[in-house]
């Protein structure tokens, strides 16, 4: 896989001429787009990253602004004006530095930093057809011991109403803000290709013109090979759907899939997606090594819904995640629920969370996200695809940003976690025992004529050592952007 996304850069490296999606690293963007989205502005959903800008951009250029309060037009100007900057013909070249005294530990939506120090050169740019993102990354002592990444690389190309794309891509599937418990930004991006709708226009059917405006996003990655079944295929499909202004719904699946030793067989993999993958539903059952067992499916459904009340009090959102299968419905669940609103305050444009997620599963502990095929789990270099905080653990966590109209931002965010509950070893990618902690995190930037500068700050009353690479209970962090 990442021979054919090397061979793809070389072909369309010298095409003449931002980005056609938004990825995961602007939490105060997200913020805004969805503030937009609960107040009627955007009607396409917005919960699958990267979100494509055609959408968003047709919905604020069919936008009435005379409609709109002081403090709608505020977030709608800030939106507009970064939509026309990222899809500009336009090639666009950054430096970035960043400097810590530990690696990032526990990573949620908008982060960006993994390692103790990163020096990244990135390019990206867009034409009539055409879209890529090169970014290359020297990382200081990395817990993987890759130095050299090409993490957030990409080239895409339109065709009809569809994206198609081969590179390295952060996701994030679903509502929630500090973790996701299916797709989230946690773990390294997998190399991979996918197709995903460029429009969210509705079905013109009369049968199927109630579902409202849909996305569909698929993708196909290899995992490394440094794993206990090496070179396993990460495949996931979401579709979205707005059947009322105010409630977005979202159907996810993904699997592990064949890697050495494995079936790799077109009928294997229809049995895989037609979710027949238990033995009891296998013709002939499933040998004694399970070798005829397709693979590892986690799917589930979540929602956004805008409390309908005349003045905007905010939304409610939720996620249930099955680790297995009964009746064609996902079953072993794991549950998120959350609740976020944004307002005004003096000068800042606040957007506030309150989230709780459960990782443990109903059925009984270190199920989620561990399979006893694929035994290395739901995790890619050591970090969990899912949960940032991987299996069984509560959380729950509180979160304000802050927008300011003279353009610094920030991020306060105080979390109260129970990891690994059940206090088992060898099934947890974070700890190997029981702990109990608080974290208070608080991120500040701020755009210079130099550059964009960041400053990071987290303290936990407990230490977490995963791999016995992090020392510290406290991290802090620099980082500087530059476009050249």
């Amino acid at each position: 896989m990442k021979k054919l996304f090397f061979i793809l850069i070389i072909l369309v490296s010298n095409l003449a001429n931002a980005e056609p999606w938004i990825d995961t690293r602007d939490a105060w963007l997200r913020a805004d787009i969805e503030y937009l989205a609960d107040i009627g502005v955007i009607k396409v959903p917005v919960t699958t990253w990267p979100l494509m800008w055609a959408s968003i951009i047709k919905d604020l250029e069919g936008v009435d602004v005379g409609q709109l309060s002081d403090k709608e037009l505020k977030v709608f100007k800030r939106v507009k004006r970064k939509g026309k900057f990222e899809t500009k013909l336009k090639i666009h070249n950054y430096l970035n530095l960043k400097v810590a005294n530990q690696g990032k530990v526990l990573r949620h939506f908008g982060d960006d930093r993994r390692e103790k120090s990163e020096v990244t050169s990135r390019t990206t740019g867009m034409s009539k057809h055409f879209a890529w993102n090169i970014e290359a990354a020297r990382v200081y002592d990395p817990i993987d011991n890759e130095e050299n990444r090409l993490d957030n690389s990409y080239i895409a190309g339109i065709w009809g109403n569809w994206v198609f794309s081969a590179g390295a891509i952060e996701r994030w599937w679903g509502p929630g803000w500090d973790t996701s418990l299916i797709l989230s930004n946690n773990a390294r991006p997998v190399p991979g290709i996918s197709v995903q709708r460029n429009y969210s226009d509705p079905f013109e059917s009369k049968w199927l013109s109630w579902i409202g405006p849909w996305t569909f996003n698929a993708f196909a990655g290899q995992l490394e090979s440094d794993r206990y079944i090496p070179h396993a295929k990460l495949l996931g499909m979401s579709v979205n759907f707005k059947p009322y202004d105010t409630l977005e719904v979202g159907l996810r699946r993904v699997a592990q899939w064949g890697g050495e030793g494995r079936p790799q067989s077109l009928s294997n993999l229809w049995n895989l997606f037609i979710g027949r993958d238990n033995c009891d539903e296998l013709a002939g059952g499933c040998s004694g090594d399970r070798s005829n067992e397709p693979g590892n499916q986690l799917a589930g459904i979540d929602f956004s819904w805008r409390i309908p009340t005349k003045k905007y009090n905010g939304s409610i959102y939720g996620q249930l995640i099955g680790e297995d299968e009964a009746g064609y419905l996902p079953s072993r669940k794991i549950y998120q629920f959350g609740y976020k609103n944004g307002f005004v305050v003096g000068d800042f444009f606040v957007t506030s969370y309150l989230e709780y997620a459960d990782t443990e599963n109903e059925y009984a502990p270190n199920i989620t996200y561990n399979n006893g095929i694929y035994q290395t789990g739901y995790r890619t270099e050591g970090y969990s695809i899912g949960s940032t905080y991987d299996n069984d653990t509560q959380s729950l966590s509180l979160g304000l940003l802050l927008n300011h109209k003279g353009g610094n931002r920030y991020v306060f965010r105080l979390s109260i976690v129970d990891m690994n509950s059940d206090n088992t070893e060898g099934n947890h990618s974070l700890s190997i025992e029981a702990v109990k902690f608080n974290q208070v995190e608080f991120k500040y930037q701020k755009l210079t004529q130099y550059g964009m500068f960041s400053v990071e700050i987290e303290a936990k009353d407990k230490a977490i050592n995963p791999f016995n690479h992090f020392s510290s209970k406290n991290s802090i962090s620099v980082s500087w952007t530059m476009e050249l």
